[in-house]
């Protein structure tokens, strides 16, 4: 690996860092509480200006609109777009829609991306990812998973129930796991639109953190009648295309993680460096230097382990054992950073005079979504067991 960073990529990570101080993280403070999301007519505002800036869908080819970062390249920007927590959605390249966007760029038909992969680069639409389900239904273990369709004739009857299913609400469109006949083997992703007949968007669950665009929402489907056109891929793909959408998927969090993991720090040093407490300054106490100390190095840590895992998907090497590496070192790092930077700033950092509350709250799902801690310790075990990944 080649840890200098190209000139064009520094070039554009100055200028994303420039959008988020001066743009991104005043307008924080238009968050709305009560209804757990930034309100759209702000939003709106931002992302026009995120349009004019050039900072589009940065992690899109050239020829669609983005900027044609590699992985490499789109670990460094969107690590500096993390370090806002409504900077990746104002450019458009947050969750879900960023992890639906590089599925249906591998995978979808050329109807299927007129129809939603290209308004979706635009931002004229959103969407959602529906694969969790509520027990006995598939969580971290997907063998489990119930939803299924059945082929009548030229179409598929779907059935089954979702939850936390984020973005959903407001969303134009669903990438669904089902089963087919009943089979797990045969598991595939179809593209159900919102208006579909038999679709039910129940509500957005009530969660510890902030509801972000459409929410955290539990679905049904009944009797919901899916054309053969709008099975992403073929029958039986599900997984492995999911594994395509997923594993980058868990990187881009890693490098939005490892932005806020640093906003947070230096909101505390900030404190620090200023706050006066038994005759010196709090940055001057040998306990709080350490807690300083200790993230640097469990941010850089995540990082490396970040861009490793961006190398190994951009050799086209398989990169589970690594992403499940980063994956879980980060989410792990951003807990414990931020609770050290509350920590460190004490009842300010608790209150909602700054945003240290709010992004500790988010966090905690950081250990559970895209496969919990433990699930990635048992994957990374595996490996060793077997052989197949060393020490």
């Amino acid at each position: 690996m080649d840890f200098t960073i190209p000139p064009d990529v520094e070039s554009l990570r100055q200028k994303v860092r420039a959008f988020v101080e001066e743009v991104c993280i005043p307008a924080e403070n238009y968050y709305d509480y009560d209804i757990g999301r930034l309100p759209d007519g702000p939003a709106q505002d931002l992302r026009r200006q995120a349009k004019s800036r050039g900072l589009w869908t940065p992690h899109l080819p050239t020829s669609e609109g983005g900027l044609g970062l590699d992985l490499v390249g789109t670990a460094i920007i969107f690590s500096e777009l993390g370090r806002s927590f409504i900077a990746p959605y104002v450019c458009n390249c947050d969750a879900p829609d960023e992890g639906n966007m590089h599925l249906l760029h591998l995978a979808a038909s050329p109807e299927q991306k007129k129809r939603f992969y290209e308004p979706l680069c635009k931002g004229e639409i959103r969407s959602a990812f529906a694969m969790t389900e509520p027990a006995p239904g598939a969580g971290a273990d997907p063998q489990s998973l119930r939803t299924n369709a059945e082929k009548k004739g030229d179409v598929y009857v779907l059935n089954g129930h979702k939850w936390y299913c984020t973005g959903a609400n407001g969303a134009n469109f669903l990438i669904v796991m089902a089963k087919v006949g009943d089979s797990f083997r045969r598991t595939t992703m179809f593209l159900v639109p919102t208006n579909s007949p038999g679709y039910t968007m129940v509500r957005e669950i009530g969660v510890m953190g902030s509801h972000g665009p459409g929410g955290h929402c539990e679905l049904k489907f009944e009797n919901v009648e899916v054309p053969e056109s709008m099975l992403l891929g073929r029958v039986g793909e599900g997984f492995r295309l999911s594994q395509e959408r997923l594993g980058p998927a868990r990187l881009t969090h890693c490098m939005r993680w490892l932005g806020m993991a640093r906003r947070s720090m230096e909101i505390a040093r900030e404190y620090a460096l200023k706050r006066e407490v038994f005759g010196s300054k709090l940055a001057d106490h040998e306990g709080i230097q350490w807690m300083f100390a200790e993230s640097a190095l469990e941010i850089e840590q995540g990082f490396m382990l970040t861009l490793k895992a961006a190398h190994t998907l951009r050799a086209g090497e398989d990169a589970r054992h690594i992403i499940s590496m980063a994956k879980w070192s980060v989410s792990e790092t951003l807990c414990r950073v931020l609770d050290r930077a509350i920590q460190i700033t004490g009842s300010l950092g608790y209150s909602r005079d700054l945003k240290l509350e709010l992004v500790y709250r988010d966090a905690r799902a950081a250990r559970i979504a895209d496969g919990p801690t433990e699930v990635h310790k048992m994957v990374i075990a595996r490996g060793l067991m077997t052989g197949k990944e060393s020490f």
